[in-house]
């Protein structure tokens, strides 16, 4: 009988690792969202005219709030450029972190902040948000939203002009609303 307690315990000991390996493993659909995002977020970088003085040296794209994010697109777009800019991706853990960057991303968790990241951003930032809709923010210049389980973007072009960004035309066009 001792023999069987111990070959029943072990059996069970392997189901629970088993089980709380295939609990540790990422979503797959979250990491499929995450993948596009990036796409989204290396495309705005290359599909923005950026004002001269932000052309030269590093491109930073900041990731407030999306520790996986970060971690994702740190290891997808690593060594990306856009124009001659290498891409450097920063995290930030908190609204007092976020420093100066070129185009800033505040994941869904992070929205009740954007009025504290709104005041440490200088001017020539380009903010991308998850918030419900644009128009319930007036600093967000692009925003991240889910039509029929597929992600699409908002942009808010009198934001975005009012900050001099301009964007390319075949860029805005595939924009899901433009406010």
């Amino acid at each position: 009988m001792p023999g069987r307690f111990k070959i029943l315990f072990l059996f069970g000991l392997i189901i629970f690792f088993n089980s709380t390996s295939i609990i540790a493993q990422p979503d797959p659909a979250k990491a499929s969202r995450m993948k596009v995002q990036g796409i989204y977020l290396y495309s705005f970088a290359k599909n923005v005219y950026w004002p001269s003085n932000y052309t030269t040296g590093d491109f930073t794209i900041g990731i407030y709030g999306s520790k996986d994010l970060f971690n994702l697109l740190n290891t997808i777009f690593k060594d990306k450029v856009t124009g001659s800019q290498k891409i450097v991706w920063d995290f930030y853990e908190s609204a007092s972190d976020i420093k100066d960057c070129h185009l800033l991303f505040v994941s869904k968790e992070e929205t009740s902040m954007i009025s504290k990241v709104t005041k440490k951003l200088n001017q020539k930032t380009l903010l991308v948000t998850e918030l419900e809709d644009i128009s319930n923010s007036s600093s967000s210049m692009i925003n991240f939203v889910y039509v029929q389980s597929k992600l699409k973007f908002q942009l808010n072009k009198s934001e975005s002009e009012k900050n001099n960004f301009k964007f390319k035309q075949k860029f805005a066009d595939l924009a899901y609303s433009i406010i």
